[in-house]
């Protein structure tokens, strides 16, 4: 198994979940810091003279992702809060108006000011000295203004392009379908592996269940820009038919550009090894691939079976052997793509 470097922030995609269709909610492009951590607590377990260890007990399992965006996105603070931005909302706005006899009239339309009603605030051109005032549909009766003179007035007016949220008093993050991508790059210990170092493949981490930390934090400075706060926890995720299924919180995967399925294999074997079957009994064989990294069970479709005797058994190109005779024989299993990685297996099929 080839070794490589892991190196920079990556990209992250959230989705919605969903077991039908679900909805890409954004892609990030421009992290700062990204980043997960697993750990587990262990307890130790001692009994006995002089106490010793007899084993440990782990629990409270996590994995956190670290996640800071450069840019700002209101959705970003909305999934930590678990609000749902809508479109449309009302602002405060300042119109330049000449003032009439007693009046202070607007083009826009002055709507409430949270219960305060339809208020709002005028000045003299040029002077921040701010007095309120109250509209009767778009008019505002005030009787110290000067008739032709310029004020500046501000209220409160719709905005059909407005993108806002609520943030509840009881918080609960938003839950998303997470992917982190990373690059990969060729590593090596000679001159020529660094050389010619470049990215050849990513590793993935896909989370199915991860709910955002909640906490926001906007700061600002005269001279600096705000950061975006991503990081969250993955929740334990349960989608198997299995009764014993534990949970997971997710997957890591290495994907190498170009790469092959059998590039590591190193070895095939049958699942339950040598068998026998009756006449016209089947079985479809179940075939274990053996990695430099691990094991795994290998699609049938991707393998060629032979069997050494039809009149003994035949076998399938999806591998499901049938007793013909009996007698013995073996059934050679070989990767389609690289006919000399080969496996056998023997039959042994008895009488009818």
């Amino acid at each position: 198994m080839s070794n490589y470097i892991l190196a920079g922030v990556g990209t992250i995609e959230a989705f919605t979940q969903s077991s039908t269709q679900p909805t890409k909610i954004f892609t990030s492009k421009t992290l700062q810091e990204s980043g997960i951590s697993i750990s587990v607590t262990a307890e130790d377990i001692r009994g006995g003279l002089s106490n010793p260890l007899l084993g440990r007990y782990f629990h409270d399992s996590i994995l956190e992702a670290n996640i800071t965006d450069a840019l700002f996105n209101l959705q970003y603070l909305a999934l930590n809060v678990g609000g749902q931005v809508v479109i449309g909302g009302s602002s405060l706005v300042t119109e330049t108006v000449t003032a009439g006899s007693g009046t202070l009239a607007v083009q826009g339309t002055p709507v409430a000011f949270g219960s305060a009603g339809t208020v709002g605030w005028y000045t003299l051109a040029g002077q921040e000295n701010w007095a309120p005032l109250t509209f009767s549909g778009k008019t505002a009766t005030v009787a110290d203004v000067t008739e032709g003179e310029t004020y500046c007035v501000r209220y409160n007016a719709n905005d059909s392009g407005i993108q806002e949220f609520v943030v509840p008093s009881a918080i609960i993050p938003s839950e998303v379908h997470l992917v982190m991508t990373y690059p990969l790059f060729a590593g090596g210990t000679n001159v020529e592996q660094i050389s010619t170092s470049s990215q050849v493949g990513e590793l993935i981490v896909d989370i199915p269940r991860f709910q955002f930390a909640g906490n926001v934090e906007l700061s600002l400075t005269s001279s600096g820009a705000a950061t975006s706060n991503l990081s969250g926890s993955a929740l334990a995720s349960y989608t198997t038919a299995n009764c014993n299924d534990m949970g997971t919180y997710g997957t890591i995967k290495q994907k190498i550009y170009g790469g092959n399925w059998y590039d590591d294999l190193t070895a095939m074997a049958v699942d339950g090894g040598d068998f026998s079957l009756a006449a016209n009994g089947t079985k479809t064989l179940k075939v274990i691939g053996i990695f430099k990294n691990g094991t795994g069970i290998l699609d049938n479709a991707n393998l060629t079976f032979t069997s050494g005797s039809t009149s003994v058994a035949t076998v399938t190109n999806a591998g499901l052997v049938t007793g013909a005779g009996a007698g013995n024989t073996e059934i050679t299993i070989a990767v389609t793509a690289k006919p000399t990685m080969t496996s056998t297996v023997a039959v042994t099929v008895t009488s009818a």
